[in-house]
């Protein structure tokens, strides 16, 4: 079933206040009062104490004589050069690593690379403030659409020439793709990089899914490291499991768009809080071994969902197409049933919520699932007993 495509533009011109985040809110209302979650977009979350017994001989000493004064700004060089390890480019040192919260890292770019009336294109849907922060500088938002065909989610790389006929700041994309883990072939994604790379615009890349991928050599190589104006964002919250930490960071080769980002991070958090340093160095050091756990979690809900969705009592109500990464996609309602109506129905009578794609703004018959919790598959089996019950769309 191929999803209707749009290109429309969005945007006054005219700088504005961000309007309220969806999710967030939504996330705030019910993280912690449904029994049972079952579309978090991150991991399993890591054990403080567990990560502490994994440190390295020097990350343990860098832990036990830390002091809780602030910390320097671009961050600590043990973790910007373990960031730096991680892309495997010449190109890429610790001096092109910014650490910071990683929501942040999408404001103080986009702050730093638009202004009123600049034109960009955004993959979409997606995570709300990536288009958000961009209209509320006045910036006119074009959306290259997912589309959904018979082996899943995918973009359609000839859509994006079409919306770079004409002039383009910014071209934002993330993949593997929030909320539909849509990713590009290898061959896809040079493609993209040069069509930005053709149009001189900036390409922010939103890669905190990366590393998730089912198939390792399905993993893209990151933007940072194939084109100059890039600015890859990627951070310990979704993959790595340890959203508590709140560290991310932003990679480009340019000194000066860095730079520039530097400026606006200076009026918001200024540095990356100490223990959060050293605890994401510890992540880091043993991130193969937390990845592979994490892929290990979010195939095996794949595969309990797979089996409850063969059922004849499930099939007629839902369609859904393995991802070939990261910890979330969507379910699709069968005969557009309205999925806000049904997510409320199953947490207010069994206790299991999903979260329907209105929050994205974008369709009403689709649903996000999660597929990273350690309790993901037991979830899977309560939505199973309310279907058999009869609470279907």
């Amino acid at each position: 079933m191929m999803a209707e495509s749009s290109s429309t533009a969005v945007g006054s011109g005219v700088q504005r206040a961000p309007r309220e985040f969806q999710l967030a809110r939504f996330f705030a209302r019910n993280q912690f009062t449904a029994p049972h979650l079952l579309c978090a977009s991150d991991c399993e979350s890591v054990e403080m104490s567990e990560l502490v017994t994994m440190m390295s001989d020097s990350t343990r000493k860098l832990w036990e004589n830390l002091h809780l004064g602030y910390t320097q700004t671009p961050g600590h060089p043990a973790l910007r050069e373990a960031i730096a390890s991680l892309y495997e480019c010449d190109r890429i040192s610790q001096r092109n690593v910014q650490v910071v919260d990683s929501n942040e890292g999408i404001y103080i770019t986009m702050r730093s690379l638009l202004k009123a009336g600049d034109r960009v294109v955004c993959t979409w849907p997606g995570y709300q403030s990536l288009s958000e922060i961009a209209l509320a500088q006045g910036a006119h938002v074009e959306h290259w659409e997912v589309e959904e065909g018979d082996s899943g989610f995918f973009f359609d790389v000839d859509k994006l020439e079409a919306l770079l006929q004409e002039p383009c700041q910014c071209v934002i994309v993330n993949f593997p793709h929030n909320p539909t883990g849509a990713l590009p072939s290898h061959a896809e994604w040079q493609r993209i990089i040069q069509l930005v790379q053709n149009h001189g615009a900036y390409l922010f890349s939103d890669e905190m899914y990366r590393g998730l991928e089912y198939d390792v050599g399905d993993r893209l190589p990151s933007a940072c490291t194939m084109y100059a104006r890039a600015m890859s964002l990627s951070g310990m919250s979704k993959a790595y499991g340890m959203p508590g930490l709140r560290i991310g960071w932003l990679i480009s080769q340019s000194q000066t768009t860095l730079e520039s980002c530097a400026a606006y991070r200076d009026y918001v958090t200024i540095c990356a809080p100490a223990p959060a340093e050293i605890l994401a160095l510890a992540g880091l050091e043993n991130g193969p071994t937390i990845l592979a756990k994490n892929r290990d979690l979010v195939l095996k809900t794949i595969e309990a969902l797979e089996v409850m969705l063969s059922l004849p009592e499930a099939a007629r109500h839902f369609r859904f197409h393995r991802p070939r990464a990261g910890p979330i996609s969507l379910i699709a309602l069968c005969n557009a049933a309205d999925s806000r109506s049904y997510c409320e129905t199953l947490v207010t009578k069994h206790g299991v919520l999903l979260l329907p794609s209105t929050l994205f703004s974008w369709k009403t018959s689709y649903m996000r699932i999660g597929f990273g919790r350690n309790s993901g598959v037991d979830v899977v089996e309560i939505w199973r007993k309310a279907i058999l019950e009869g609470t279907t769309p």
